[in-house]
């Protein structure tokens, strides 16, 4: 009998630690990598960024209503480029059981597109790095906030 019992909890250990490993690399979003860029002397581009959500979750958007909330922010490592925009896109105001307030949220699949101004002497650059952070949560919490980096050529 206490054979048994030992195995199982041993069991129950082994399985909470191998739940444990598979939820700390759960992403409740993905971010597919951009096109190449191509870089023009003196032109601005444009740079989608195409973000799926699973579906279940959200993510605060980039001006949450609550101070508290964490927003989705992209940030870029581009030397050389100038940084013109982010366009965001809008929000869906969802009201959930868990907040007295409606809150401003992602769900699904979004593009956010930035807007890079190319110099007149164009950087020497293979590529271009970037980092969305955001907070995902679904109706009953939310998980730690997280980044998805990524990035993408630089075309001549």
């Amino acid at each position: 009998m206490r054979s048994k019992v030992c195995s199982s909890l041993a069991a129950l250990l082994l399985w909470t630690a191998v739940s444990a490993a598979q939820f700390r690399g759960f992403q409740a979003a993905s971010v597919l990598p951009p096109p190449p860029l191509r870089l023009e002397a003196g032109s601005e581009i444009e740079v989608p960024l195409v973000v799926r959500i699973r579906p279940g979750y959200h993510m605060n958007s980039n001006q949450p209503r609550e101070e508290y909330l964490i927003p989705t922010t992209l940030s870029w490592e581009a030397p050389g480029l100038e940084l013109v925009r982010v366009d965001y896109p809008e929000a869906e105001i969802v009201r959930y059981d868990f907040s007295e307030e409606p809150l401003s949220v992602y769900s699904g699949e979004i593009t956010i597109t930035t807007v890079f101004r190319v110099p007149a002497k164009v950087p020497a650059l293979g590529e271009v790095r970037g980092s969305l952070r955001y907070q995902a949560c679904n109706d009953k919490a939310c998980l730690a906030p997280t980044s998805a980096d990524f990035q993408t050529a630089v075309l001549r």
